[in-house]
């Protein structure tokens, strides 16, 4: 009997644990009823006069009307600029190859005022077997790779909607999501995307921005303080597993050339030195006080780096001291944005056994997870 019951009470314990997990997971349906099978829009640059496309199969080029206009193999060869409509390029392969990088799904040449547009069509799932090991390494913790995958997912679905009525949703860098083609894809990345199958974030019914960085330094940021307006789920939070990671502290001398250089746009003179003028409770520097032969100037923390560079100002958690030489000492934490979910923080707490939900729902506050579902 005493057997019977231990078995029983293990049954409604697992039975427990699979229905709380079923329960954290909601369905979210888009308006547009043919959502989940409309391909990304990837931006992968702007047509030359001479364009070269491989595969290892059949090329088939067609027009604006899905007819063939062009057969050929392993290599097509053509001046867009000339195009006076848009055509697809597809291969009966599983990638075309453009510029030595291989692309699942189609390619299309969009002639639009003066610029013929170069954009790779591909399913979401797909796209993502190329932007999670893009932009983390496959080597991580698979809880830190679902994570990211979750937030690629959910950062494309919204950049979907929102750009509905523009050319393209995403491009291939940091802009928005780095994308590197099938080149990139690896087998932990790829088991990563598969797992989290159609999960995304969302927030009182719609998709969150699922923003993240790099390394947080040790704290995330408020966006109202990076891009202007606050985010009811993305507030500031402790990150203190970042230490373990890449990038979590820095160091950077900058030569006077080098900065009269970058700064010279503000009209105050050669540059005689630069200051913090104020920092944000993040510790994160708010505004910069720049003093010239001619005036001073102060500029936001954010425009600041933005014209030294992000690799040469990593993030806006920083000091900065002028030397007896005349060189700028800089160290600082962190790198990115800070906002969202720090990578390498994620990377740590996947480490100490932390499950891609807590991982989620630290960096992003009252969140919901939710599967894509067609209407």
């Amino acid at each position: 009997m005493k057997i019977q019951k231990s078995i029983l009470f293990l049954i409604i314990a697992i039975l427990g644990q699979i229905g709380c997990a079923s329960v954290m997971v909601t369905n979210w349906a888009p308006e547009e009823s043919n959502f989940k099978s409309k391909p990304v829009r990837v931006l992968l640059g702007y047509a030359t006069e001479e364009e070269t496309f491989k595969s290892t199969g059949e090329i088939i080029v067609r027009d604006a009307n899905d007819l063939t206009i062009k057969k050929v193999y392993d290599f097509l060869s053509l001046n867009p600029t000339l195009l006076k409509a848009p055509i697809s390029i597809q291969s009966n392969s599983e990638w075309i190859e453009y510029k030595g990088v291989s692309y699942r799904g189609t390619v299309i040449l969009k002639p639009i005022d003066g610029k013929v547009y170069i954009i790779n069509l591909v399913p979401i799932e797909a796209y993502l077997l190329s932007v999670v090991p893009s932009e983390v390494s496959a080597s991580w913790p698979k809880e830190a790779l679902k994570a990211q995958a979750i937030c690629a997912r959910t950062y494309v679905v919204r950049e979907m909607l929102n750009r509905k009525k523009q050319e393209f949703d995403v491009d291939t860098s940091t802009n928005t999501q780095v994308y590197k083609g099938k080149n990139k894809e690896h087998k932990n990345t790829t088991d990563a995307v598969f797992e989290t199958e159609g999960l995304i974030l969302i927030h009182k019914g719609q998709p969150i921005q699922s923003f993240f960085h790099s390394n947080a330094g040790g704290y995330t940021e408020d966006p109202a303080n990076v891009w202007g307006s606050p985010v009811e789920y993305l507030k500031p939070v402790p990150s203190e597993y970042d230490k373990d990671g890449d990038q979590y502290s820095w160091e950077e001398k900058w030569k006077p050339d080098f900065v009269n250089t970058n700064l010279q746009y503000l009209g105050v003179g050669e540059i005689q030195d630069i200051l913090v003028a104020s920092r944000f409770p993040s510790s994160r520097v708010n505004e910069m006080e720049i003093i010239g032969s001619s005036g001073s100037k102060k500029i936001k923390a954010t425009e600041f780096r933005k014209k030294l560079g992000a690799t040469k100002l990593k993030s806006t958690r920083f000091g900065i001291r002028k030397e007896e030489s005349g060189d700028y000492f800089v160290k600082g934490l962190g790198s990115g944005h800070g906002v969202g979910m720090s990578q390498w923080g994620s990377f740590a707490m996947a480490k100490s056994q932390f499950s891609h939900r807590e991982i989620l729902q630290h960096y992003f506050k009252g969140i919901e997870f939710a599967r894509i579902v067609a209407r």
